[in-house]
């Protein structure tokens, strides 16, 4: 494999689709592939899978993408660093033996929620505190209890591995935890930095449950077979995190006290904070609905508020007709910043949190005048989030906006005026591009990890595409970034 080339593998797993990059260890893509992320869907609406169905449709993904480039200029590669990011909140539970005990439940599964609140009240008081997370169904937590209540067996040498780790492990033959993935457990004490005794007892399980603790952009194992795709053999591996702060980095947005804004169906504003928080900031910041846990960056903390941004984007362009891209130029080009009339419409339930959307469009709501509104009102619960963040940790620094909404001129001139500092990133793929970016510190050991972020973000930066060049997110289903949701128009 004299002509082979050096490359590294960043996997983005996320709820709908599986994305691959392929990079040269500085950053510059070569290859690309996504595959539908596999889930079984039941009549009431419950989606899961089994971590072996994951783990296959990741290497099946990277399959892709080698072939892809080996077609494409006819040399072999030879992949160096393996880094994995995805979703957080599902996993698998192992038996002592390593065999799955457990389905992976799709992180916006409202099941375990009673079970949670039925716990010492004690307990679920101080759960913000520690976890760094609201009393809900999201977390890992009421799932297990949940499945410990229908039969699961959680007895000695049990583990959880959420599902990028799970990965990681079918790869490497190594289980450890990543702090990001393992700060949104519910299980994990974020003043120690080790699982939280208490959580562990309320599921009685033992404090071997969690693996050890390994930081994204550290070596977990190393590859040492591989039938599939034979040339990952020899690779590092490295569980890369969280998919939303690894999109941050992806983008650049690295420093200490930047703020990054991923806008997508789900808009996630996240600060990053360069300390740990003590426990009364972690709880008043989850009293003003914004997460605190560990960053993908060792020693940083990274804040996390979000809304459903553009899925009210989608749904709002879709009641005014103007699902096709010709349509939602002329409402890009019309746009004004200070509508007459935006009590025309009203949007309820637009939290990250929520269940439920609810759009009402009124009796002389103008197609000009709707859109508008629906800025003006994101823009100001984006300000309400802001202002929370900041009086807590305080300013931030630089602001950084990514995703496939920002390519409309009305979206980024509405974004700009309620987010000070902000410029906008045309970074591809910034989860995927952030993953191998770990890949590479994994595989390398060479260089600080903001650095080489920002060296990878100015690889891929692409100007802003002039107004009426709009793309839409790639999201194909609701439940991508939130639970059921439903609509009125009337």
């Amino acid at each position: 494999m004299s002509d082979s080339q050096e490359l590294v593998v960043g996997v983005d797993l996320g709820t709908t689709d599986t994305k691959v990059v392929l990079s040269t260890p500085d950053g510059v893509t070569v290859g690309f592939a996504r595959r539908p992320t596999s889930w079984a869907h039941s009549a009431d609406g419950r989606q899961t899978t089994t971590g072996e169905t994951l783990a296959a449709g990741v290497l099946a993904t990277i399959r892709d993408a080698l072939d892809s480039v080996r077609d494409r200029t006819g040399r072999s590669c030879r992949v160096v660093g393996v880094g994995i990011a995805g979703l957080a909140e599902s996993g698998v539970v192992l038996d002592p033996h390593g065999r799955e005990t457990s389905p992976v439940i799709a992180w916006f599964d409202e099941r375990g929620e009673t079970e949670l609140k039925a716990l010492d009240p004690a307990f679920l008081a101080e759960f913000p505190r520690r976890t760094g997370l609201p009393v809900g169904s999201q977390w890992t937590l009421p799932k297990l209890l949940w499945l410990r209540g229908a039969g699961l067996d959680l007895g000695a040498g049990s583990r959880w591995l959420n599902v990028p780790e799970f990965v990681a492990w079918t790869l490497c033959g190594e289980q450890i935890s990543e702090p990001s993935l393992a700060s949104r457990t519910g299980l994990f004490d974020q003043a120690t930095g080790e699982p939280w005794g208490e959580a562990l007892a309320a599921l009685g399980v033992a404090g071997g449950f969690l693996p050890d603790t390994v930081p994204a952009g550290r070596a977990a194992g190393r590859i040492t077979h591989c039938s599939t795709a034979p040339e990952l053999d020899g690779a590092v591996v490295t569980v890369a995190g969280h998919d939303h702060p690894i999109a941050a980095v992806g983008a650049g947005a690295v420093g200490p006290e930047d703020l990054f804004d991923s806008c997508g169906t789900a808009e996630v504003l996240l600060r990053v904070v360069p300390r740990v928080l003590d426990d009364s900031e972690r709880s008043t910041l989850v009293g003003l609905g914004i997460d605190a846990g560990r960053h993908v960056v060792p020693g940083q903390t990274v804040l996390m508020g979000g809304m459903r941004s553009g899925l009210v984007m989608r749904r709002v362009l879709s009641l005014l007709g103007a699902d096709d891209p010709t349509r939602r130029d002329e409402l890009d080009r019309r746009w004004v910043p200070t509508p007459v009339g935006r009590d025309s419409l009203s949007i309820v339930g637009a939290a990250i949190h929520d269940n439920d959307v609810r759009i009402s469009l009124r009796d002389g709501a103008t197609p000009d005048i709707a859109w508008a509104a629906t800025l003006m009102h994101l823009a100001e619960q984006t300000t309400v989030l802001l202002a929370g963040i900041t009086s807590v940790v305080g300013e931030h620094r630089d602001a950084v906006a990514a995703g496939g909404w920002t390519r409309m001129r009305s979206v980024r001139e509405s974004k700009i005026r309620s987010i000070p500092r902000l410029t906008f990133c045309r970074v591809e793929q910034p989860g995927a591009r952030g993953a191998a970016l770990f890949a590479a510190c994994a595989a390398l050991g060479e260089g600080r990890i903001d650095e080489r972020a920002r060296h990878f973000a100015a690889t891929a930066e692409l100007p802003i595409p002039p107004p009426g060049s709009i793309a839409e997110p790639e999201v194909r289903q609701d439940h991508e970034h939130g639970r059921s949701t439903k609509e009125h128009a009337r």
